[in-house]
């Protein structure tokens, strides 16, 4: 009586498994958040690079939005190789108060633009190709590499999480926003 009793029980379970299958029904699609469509269907924009990458992370929820607010988030989300020194959100946070909301404003994106700009280099440049010097940026301006044992700073930013790579380069995760020596007391700021 058990034996028959369980043969039922794994027949049952086996029909609900294939079922749908054999009759042709498919599965509902799991739904998706409008956030997420929009990732994945934003033109330019490349599954597995450094902005998806960057948009994955809660760490980088601020540097998500100010790609968007400064159109680099298809620059970095396309096919190429860059390099960028992701500032976490803690790292936006250290700004001085009312700082972000200016930069995030539709006026000062060619602001934001560099400010970010400041933060990539271009090239697949992983933590063991680092080297002291200074490095050229994707805004025009240099860098400050120091390497001390396994530590590496950037302008005196301390990389805590080196070499997450993405399809179209890597990222270095830092706790400061680098400032270039163009933009340290943000009077180009407008409003």
């Amino acid at each position: 009586m058990k034996t028959n009793r369980l043969s039922h029980i794994a027949l049952l379970a086996t029909f609900t498994t294939i079922a749908p299958f054999a009759l042709g029904v498919e599965e509902a699609a799991p739904k998706s958040t409008p956030a997420e469509t929009e990732k994945l269907t934003k033109p330019g924009i490349v599954a597995g690079s450094l902005t998806t990458t960057i948009q994955d992370s809660v760490t980088f929820s601020t540097l998500t939005k100010a790609l968007v607010a400064a159109g680099l988030d298809v620059t970095l989300g396309s096919k190429g190789a860059y390099t960028i020194f992701a500032p976490t959100d803690e790292a936006f946070d250290k700004l001085p108060v009312g700082i972000l909301g200016k930069l995030m404003l539709p006026e000062n994106k060619e602001v934001l633009r560099s400010l970010l700009l400041y933060h990539v280099v271009a090239g697949n440049v992983l933590a063991a190709d680092l080297k002291d010097g200074e490095v050229k940026t994707m805004n025009g301006e240099k860098v400050k590499i120091k390497i001390d044992g396994k530590d590496i700073h950037v302008d005196n930013a301390k990389v805590f999480s080196a070499d997450v790579t993405a399809n179209n380069g890597v990222m270095h995760s830092v706790g400061t926003v680098l400032m270039p020596t163009t933009m340290k007391d943000f009077s180009s700021l407008t409003k």
